[in-house]
């Protein structure tokens, strides 16, 4: 839908007494230098209504299961997404694995898988090139946001230094948040200590699949560097504690958890309430929401 088109809708459901306006929806296109042959970096955009943005946009950065099912996001990550266009903030998914083809990977062995982390914060990267162009965007309001292999990519863009040991400004956002990532390679001496952005990690105490004594180690590292970063966790939680949906069971068809037999996934409603509400008040603080205080 064109955005005239959707503004004067929005007016007029709005006059009939709706609360709220719908997105405007759109697959875009993203020039994407790194990615190999005729592929192209696909990516789900939406915006909220114009009356209600407040200039902010967030990256949101799928799993190792990909978007969802046949280009539909699932639960979890439609879930973020209405959060924040309630928010009056714009969303951007960019489709790192269907761009080049793949479905999955969360059943491939580590060694085994050919996307990783590094190149996906290539895919940032020029994603955030993209949408610090599109109007209605403030260049200074865009977080970064992922979950699990989306979480691990985050870090592998907030530590994308370059050579000289300064940051692009593509490596940059005002906050950056991971869900359960992957912090092994970070938790290591030799790993970096600087960071490009804020970084917030929430991850559960009980995972199975992406431990969180790394996650602990890493943002302690930082944080003896100076660097501005928090991590929380959540008793009682494990990997996808914050999907909307679902039941926690053991997953024996992913061969990289801690423990042999499976990993352990599922939601747990208590630890993603905290969760949102944390990152609400995060977003608050930045000053990326529009027409809310932090206790609406």
């Amino acid at each position: 839908m064109h955005r005239t088109v959707h503004a004067l809708v929005c007016a007029a459901l709005v006059s009939l007494g709706a609360s709220a306006c719908p997105s405007l929806a759109a697959d875009v296109r993203i020039a994407a230098a790194h990615l190999s042959g005729d592929q192209v970096l696909r990516a789900q955009w939406f915006t909220p209504p114009p009356a209600r943005s407040s200039g902010a946009a967030a990256i949101l950065l799928h799993g190792c299961g990909g978007l969802g099912r046949d280009g539909t996001l699932n639960a979890r990550h439609a879930a973020a997404r209405d959060w924040l266009l309630e928010r009056g903030i714009a969303v951007l998914f960019p489709e790192s694995f269907t761009s080049r083809g793949v479905d999955e990977i969360c059943t491939i062995r580590m060694k085994e898988r050919t996307i990783r982390p590094d190149d996906r914060a290539l895919d940032v990267m020029a994603a955030h090139r993209w949408l610090r162009h599109q109007p209605g965007i403030d260049a200074g309001k865009v977080v970064l946001w992922g979950w699990s292999h989306g979480g691990s990519t985050v870090l592998a863009t907030v530590t994308h230094a370059k050579p000289d040991g300064k940051f692009d400004e593509d490596a940059r956002f005002i906050e950056a948040i991971a869900f359960y990532p992957g912090c092994s390679p970070y938790a290591r001496d030799t790993a970096p200590a600087s960071i490009s952005s804020p970084l917030t990690v929430l991850i559960g105490e009980a995972d199975d699949w992406t431990p969180a004594a790394p996650c602990s180690a890493f943002v302690a590292r930082l944080r003896k560097a100076g660097q501005s970063a928090t991590i929380t966790l959540f008793a009682d939680a494990w990997h996808d504690f914050d999907n909307p949906a679902g039941r926690l069971r053991v997953r024996r068809d992913v061969p990289n958890g801690v423990h042999a037999g499976g990993v352990t996934v599922g939601p747990n409603p208590k630890a993603r309430a905290e969760a949102m509400a944390q990152i609400d008040r995060l977003l608050h603080a930045r000053h990326l929401v529009r027409g809310q205080s932090a206790a609406d």
